[in-house]
Formats: C-alpha cells, structure tokens, sequence
C-alpha cells in the first residue's frame, strides 16, 4: 500500500513538473520572440529606413512588431478550449468598490517598490554601481503616439493574455496559490530590470488575484489603468507646470492612494487569510516551480542581463 503511494505521489510530482516545464517554455520563447523581434526591426529599421537611435528610442514601433509576432506564437499553441480557459471570466462578479480598492492596492504597490528601489541603490553603490539608469528607464513615459498605443494599450494587452492567460490559467490546474505565485513572479523577471521587475511582481500578485476571481478583462483593466492614468496621462496632464510641481503633485497622488492601498490591505487581513486558507499549497508545489532547472537557468540569465545595464555610481 505505501509501494502504491509513493508511485501514485510520483506520478503526481512528475505531471506537476512537466505542466510547469511547460509553462515556463511558452513564456521563455515569447519571451525570446519578442526581444530578437524587436531587436532585428530596430536594426532594419536603422539600417534601411534611416532611423536615428534617438527616434529609435523613442518609438514604440519594434515593439509592436514584436508582440504581433509573439501573439502569432501564443495562437499556434493554444487550442479553442485553452482559449476558453485564457478569457474564463472568474469566480466573482467585480463591483466598482473592490474596482477602486485593487487600483488603490496597485498604487501602494509602487511605494513599496520605489522603497525597494531606494535600498537596491543603497546595495549597489556598496560595489560602486548605481540603478538609476534602470530606474529612469523603469519611469519614463512615451515620447511618442507608437510608444504610448504600445505602453497603454498593447503591451499591457499581451502581458495579460501571456501571464494571466497562459501561464496563470495553466498553472491554476496545479494550484490556485501557485498560479499567482508563480505567474507574477516570471511577469517581474521578464521584465530584466532590478528595479522594474519588484515592482512588476508585486503587481503581477494583484493582477493574478483579479484575473483568477474576476476575469482577465479585469486584470487588463488595472493594468491599462497602472500604465496609462498613472504613467502617460497624469504625465502629460501635469506638463504645464514645472518639473518640480508636476513632480510633487504626481508624488503626492501616488503617495495617498498608496497609503489607502496600504490600509484596504491591512484591513482585509482576515479575508486574504479566509483566502489563503481555502486555498491551501503543498509546500513541495512551490518547491517544485522554484527548483525547476529551467526556470534557475533563466533567472540567472536574467540577473546577468539586469547588472549589463548598471552604471557606475
């Protein structure tokens, strides 16, 4: 009877691996589309269109090239019932109070990060580097149409459909818990910055709960909102003051609905441990994501790819 039991545990620790394999391949070669993707039509780009790296920099036209192609890759792997699963439209129906308490939850996210950031640069200049190119790379707004349709719209689009679609959704057959780990963790580590990937895992959390109780349309509604009322709007609603005032005023937005993020979160300790509780995780499930050879492997490439872009301090 015990013989049965560690072969039948076996087997299930064995498709628990390969499920994750699995997902974390189908991030990985989106992943690498659309980095060589738009790399390759930034050199096309420059080289026969005449593109100065100014304009380059400033245009969001690679990257919406590179997300085409990486949705073109997401269809051929997906069936009809996988795109059921992508677009399932959640357990709860989303009221416009809890609507406006995520959104306030996203902002106590960035007071956190920004936190993290401080003490990232903190550690670095300890080895004589600095993150504050990362961090003006991670806070820059669009500088042009193409950049802003990219950053508002479509690239938040695809980031829900790729990490709240595939890799949430596939994932939540292993475990509810797990789905959200593990979903914001590679949504922070593919975006291979030490300053933006916290950030993007703290939020990869909220955006992971809203898509597995309300739907993914939600999920993307945060995320436009994270991206475009928080970053391009409020930026250039606050362009005909100075630098320093727009700089105190969109501080101080962030900071108040952080604070109130911050309190909606300690009150609702008791049911985010009602949560937990139904939701309960093997303690080997966690083990088994973080332990999978893929996924170290591509962590510290990632970690080699972040410290390329730290300059000295």
């Amino acid at each position: 009877m015990n013989l049965f039991k560690r072969k039948q545990q076996l087997n299930e620790h064995q498709k628990v691996q390969r499920k994750i394999n699995r997902t974390i391949g189908s991030t990985l070669i989106y992943f690498l589309i659309f980095q060589v993707g738009a790399l390759a039509i930034m050199m096309s780009l420059k080289k026969y269109a005449g593109f100065s790296s100014s304009t380059l920099h400033q245009s969001g036209l690679p990257y919406l090239a590179a997300i085409t192609a990486g949705f073109l890759f997401i269809i051929l792997i997906s069936t009809k019932k996988d795109w059921q699963l992508y677009l399932h439209a959640g357990q709860s129906k989303m009221k416009l109070k809890t609507f406006v308490e995520l959104l306030l939850v996203l902002m106590a996210g960035q007071i956190i990060a920004s936190l993290l950031g401080q003490l990232l640069e903190l550690f670095f200049n300890l080895f004589g580097l600095s993150v504050l190119q990362q961090l003006e790379t991670a806070t820059q707004h669009s500088q042009s149409w193409s950049m802003f349709l990219y950053a508002a719209l479509f690239g938040p689009l695809m980031e829900e459909l790729v990490f709240r679609g595939v890799a949430l959704r596939r994932f939540s057959q292993i475990n509810s818990r797990l789905a959200i780990i593990a979903s914001a963790y590679l949504f922070g580590l593919y975006h291979t910055n030490f300053v933006q990937s916290p950030f993007a895992f703290l939020i990869g959390l909220v955006l992971g709960y809203t898509a597995l109780t309300y739907g993914i349309f939600w999920s993307l509604a945060l995320h436009v909102f994270n991206n475009f009322i928080l970053g391009d709007l409020m930026y250039f609603g606050l362009r005909s003051f100075s630098t320093a005032i727009a700089s105190e005023i969109s501080g101080a937005i962030l900071l108040l609905g952080g604070l109130g993020g911050l309190i909606i979160l300690w009150h609702s300790r008791p049911q985010i441990r009602k949560w937990l509780w139904l939701h309960q995780m093997p303690k080997s499930t966690l083990k088994i994501f973080f332990t999978n050879k893929l996924l170290i492997v591509v962590t510290l490439a990632v970690i080699v790819l972040a410290s390329l872009s730290l300059n000295p301090a």
